[in-house]
């Protein structure tokens, strides 16, 4: 047997699942270092190293999420930006939170707000079927707040009601949002954040990048919990939709292509956003040649009409 595959045989025997994934991830695939733009290289290229960090490995999701949402806002010329998780609970995803929005940062030299929201006291009573009593129950994954928020250095906490506490953070003015993870398990909760997708289109990107957790296996369906509030937002009529990215998986590293995240990732697509029609990246394919090989640059300016 050759030495390397038997040292992996081993570390996989005796070591966690999530060391041997965090030692994947150190692995890398090295990616060269790219030019920065909102493309698919320089995001796998960054997202490689952001998983370098232990912190950042624990929510590859938020660090998928953070980096695509900045990338656009730089590409758009806008300075800040918001992000924020739905459902902190004990706060391990928040305290990754801030340190991926420290890393991006500086990466972009886009500022970052970080933002969580929690009714601080478990979960609401389930309402109705919609919110799978089956599963959820009233006060469940109750937030211990003395322990969290000294843990805290960046993020500000909203806590109580979520269909109040986002009425309160919309009229604080925030920079626009650019990711969002939805984790508050029920229906109704999840309805009531997406309230944030009806305000005002200063407070958010053209293409919200988004992270819905609780739509995988169990009984989830398409008519409860996250997927029917998703349902039931696309269906109201306004210009605005929640899609999944479709097949993101296989445009991401290779080491991510057998988790679970990438079929969570989504986008709420403000059509009508002023910006949502301005080119998403620096550059674009200009020609293709007579062997297939793409050739990129920059994309002439539109004319002004006379």
């Amino acid at each position: 047997m050759a030495i390397a595959p038997a040292l992996r045989s081993i570390a996989k025997a005796i070591l966690p699942r999530h060391a041997v994934e965090y030692l994947r991830r150190i692995r890398g695939e090295n990616w060269p270092p790219v030019p920065f733009d909102n493309t698919y290289p320089w995001l796998n290229y960054t997202f490689s190293e952001l998983v370098k960090n232990e912190r950042c490995a624990q929510r590859p999701q938020y660090a998928w999420g953070v980096m695509q949402g900045a990338a656009l806002a730089k590409v758009l010329g806008l300075p800040k930006v918001s992000v924020i998780e739905f459902g902190v609970g004990g706060g391990q995803g928040l305290l990754a939170l801030e340190t991926i929005s420290d890393l991006i940062e500086r990466k972009t030299n886009i500022r970052i707000d970080v933002f969580g929201f929690d009714s601080g006291v478990g979960l609401p009573k389930p309402e109705d079927f919609r919110d799978q009593p089956n599963m959820w129950f009233e006060g469940q994954l109750p937030m211990d707040r003395a322990k969290l928020e000294p843990k805290l250095y960046r993020a500000k906490l909203y806590l109580g009601p979520v269909k109040e506490t986002i009425t309160a953070f919309i009229k604080g003015n925030p920079t626009p949002v650019a990711f969002v993870s939805f984790d508050l398990d029920l229906y109704s909760s999840t309805r009531d954040a997406l309230l944030l997708f009806k305000s005002d289109f200063a407070y958010v990107l053209p293409r919200v990048v988004s992270y819905f957790d609780d739509i995988f296996g169990h009984t989830y369906n398409d008519y409860c919990g996250e997927r029917a509030a998703i349902a039931e937002f696309n269906g109201s009529g306004r210009a605005c939709k929640i899609c999944p990215i479709y097949g993101l998986r296989y445009f991401t590293p290779r080491f991510a292509r057998s988790e679970l995240w990438p079929d969570g990732m989504y986008f709420a697509h403000f059509f009508e956003h002023p910006l949502y029609s301005t080119r998403d990246s620096l550059n674009k394919p200009i020609v293709v040649d007579v062997n297939g090989t793409w050739l990129w640059g920059p994309p002439p300016r539109p004319q002004q009409p006379n």
